[in-house]
């Protein structure tokens, strides 16, 4: 006698109908009990149906949306809604930033201006993507950064993209000017001995060339802000073109 273990796999679908509930046969005469048992199958029913046809793990799905979207992606992967912001402050109070005698001695004042707004569903969906797709492997290379440079920019609602959208993608090392010899910068402004300091940082410097889209606008604004996580070795910078 053999042991057989069941394993399980996505081609195993789910019940589509739900196990009714029934009377006992001595209450099935009343047509109001028998009116309620099936109402109640009707109910369980659509919660049924509700789940087979919205899978929450899979965000990509456009069932998957709105509060629903923030609730799946925070309760099983947490990861919370990014937000696109333009807010700007600056401090008055110190020496020349403001007029003489105008504000009170031994304060200053606080100014904020511009705007913030959280990001759309289709760019929630391929921050996610970029956070949990797993098919470029955990090596970082340049082809694993096209791809998934590639994927948030043409991936609708994070979905995956072939592998020939990174094509349109380009990666090159920044050439900074380098600051520090004879005449590349103002006399006395720079300090001693800082062309070796130079020169490393600018061999840390990716640029990220793209197309210019609201997507990737989308992704500029997020990588500067810090919400798309990369090698924290090197400094990106994102270009459109």
């Amino acid at each position: 006698m053999s042991n057989s273990i069941a394993i399980e796999s996505f081609n195993n679908q789910p019940l589509p109908d739900v196990l009714p509930s029934y009377l006992y046969f001595q209450y099935q005469d009343d047509d109001d009990l028998q009116a309620f048992v099936s109402s109640y199958n009707e109910i369980a029913q659509g919660y049924v149906d509700w789940f087979n046809s919205t899978p929450l793990g899979v965000y990509t799905s456009s069932s998957i949306s709105g509060q629903l979207l923030d609730w799946v992606a925070n309760g099983i992967y947490g990861i919370s809604r990014p937000f696109l912001s333009s807010v700007s402050s600056r401090v008055y109070g110190a020496t020349n930033t403001k007029a003489t005698n105008t504000p009170p001695t031994n304060t200053f004042d606080k100014v904020q201006s511009g705007t913030s707004q959280n990001v759309t569903d289709d760019i929630y969906k391929r921050v996610l993507t970029w956070y949990l797709y797993r098919g470029d492997g955990l090596q970082t290379t340049i082809r694993w950064l096209r791809n998934r440079v590639a994927r948030f920019i043409y991936g609708y609602n994070g979905s995956d993209v072939s592998i020939d959208y990174s094509n349109q993608i380009s990666i090159s090392l920044l050439d900074l000017t380098q600051i520090g010899a004879t005449g590349s910068y103002a006399t006395n402004t720079l300090a001693t001995n800082t062309l070796i300091e130079s020169l490393v940082n600018s061999k840390n410097v990716l640029e990220i060339s793209i197309p210019t889209s609201t997507s990737a606008q989308n992704f500029q604004t997020l990588v500067s802000e810090g919400y798309i996580n990369l090698p924290f070795q090197v400094v990106f910078k994102v270009t459109l073109r």
